[in-house]
């Protein structure tokens, strides 16, 4: 169905002709692709009238300057998401004389899903110049107020687990020092619950509330990428959205496939595939291109007990540190590999063996949300810091 409604103001001295019909159609290119180019053809092959396109003959009344008019049809298909662009008023005799583009709103989300995450940061700071890739996987559970985030180097592997009902970070390290791992278990800080959950209820925040999707539609919907702009050779829909931090604007771009892009035996259609962070004066006084990459993001957690650090690293031997076994809230026996341990005690813990627990976030959204929730990196004192003098190596 079409339906639409209109008002237009006339500038000074102008004038229209109401007293015959006027039509609209929905077109196949946006308002700004030759003035929405031609009509819209439910089947390609066929003829440019009837019921292969979309036309209401409406009637417009003039009030003052004022011009109104509405009107409705009903088709009986589905128009195709992706060639459906704008719908065009013409005056009598043809003349174009509004464009409206159809700008839909973003695709919705899962509230649990899992996803590997390729983050590249481009780094224009003259004195460091050192751009950099990195790779994380998430869980999220948001029925049960639970986030896994793991990231691995050369040398160490991090993960953390977070659970916002019960107000809990574990964090787990693994690296030639804690071969079997050590495992931290602290309070979730407040500032890091206030981004993660809807206020004083302590929920974990849906999807769509985490990435800001939730609302108005973002400032601008771009279409379909050209050819040249596929994102990892998939052609997108590209929505855009401007945001304040304090003193600093950056401007957010959001990608998901085209709606008759298929994922072989996929059980949820148009999953988030890229997400682009801008801005000619970042957060410290430098430009910032950060790309995001969603890859292989399905709506599942495939298995409840990747919220159990007793099975993060699986080597078969008790981790260091004053974790217990279980998910979050709810504990369990040891695995029996353990002999029945369950953790090395604080001893586990020796004093400059940690030099300290650095974080970098990005926040993003109409007011403050964020992209990728947070990343942490643990520098050993015994070490030199893979990155000095970034946001990898320093909040």
């Amino acid at each position: 169905m079409l339906n639409f409604t209109f008002r237009f103001g006339l500038s000074a001295g102008q004038t229209v002709d109401t007293g015959q019909s006027w039509k609209a159609h929905i077109h196949a290119s946006r308002c700004d692709v030759s003035s929405g180019g031609t009509h819209y053809l439910q089947n390609t092959n066929g003829l440019d009238l009837g019921d292969n396109i979309f036309e209401v003959v409406f009637d417009a009344k003039q009030y003052g300057d004022d011009i109104l008019g509405s009107g409705n049809v009903t088709r009986e298909y589905l128009a195709d998401y992706d060639r459906a662009a704008s719908v065009v008023v013409h005056i009598p005799g043809g003349t174009r004389a509004l464009c409206c583009n159809l700008a839909p709103a973003l695709p919705k989300l899962p509230d649990t899903w899992s996803a590997t995450i390729e983050a590249n940061i481009n780094n224009f700071d003259a004195g460091s110049n050192l751009s950099y890739t990195m790779l994380r996987k998430e869980w999220y559970h948001a029925e049960t107020n639970s986030l896994r985030i793991d990231e691995h180097s050369a040398y160490s592997r991090q993960t953390r687990l977070m659970n916002t009902a019960e107000e809990r970070l574990v964090t787990m390290h693994r690296n030639d020092t804690f071969p079997d791992g050590i495992c931290r278990d602290h309070p979730l800080q407040s500032r890091m619950s206030s981004f993660l959950t809807r206020g004083s209820s302590h929920t974990i925040k849906s999807t769509a509330e985490m990435f800001s999707f939730e609302g108005d539609a973002p400032d601008e919907y771009h279409g379909i990428t050209a050819s040249h702009e596929y994102v990892r050779g998939v052609p997108c829909e590209k929505w855009t959205r401007n945001v304040t931090m304090g003193t600093k604007k950056y401007t957010y771009e959001f990608f998901f496939p085209v709606s008759s892009w298929m994922i072989r035996r996929e059980s949820y259609h148009r999953m988030l595939w890229r997400v682009v962070v801008k801005s000619d004066n970042g957060f410290r006084g430098q430009p910032v291109l950060h790309f995001y990459d969603f890859v292989d993001m399905v709506p599942y957690v495939e298995d409840m007990e990747v919220f159990n650090p007793c099975n993060v690293y699986n080597t078969g031997k008790p981790f260091a540190g004053n974790c217990t076994c279980g998910r979050i809230g709810s504990p369990a026996p040891a695995p029996a590999s353990w002999g029945g341990g369950g953790g090395s005690g604080e001893e586990g813990m020796k004093a400059g063996e940690v030099a300290g627990l650095s974080i970098f976030f990005l926040v993003f959204g109409s007011a403050v949300s964020f992209i990728g929730t947070y990343v942490y990196f643990t520098q050993h004192a015994n070490r030199v810091p893979l990155f000095p003098e970034t946001e990898m190596g320093h909040a």
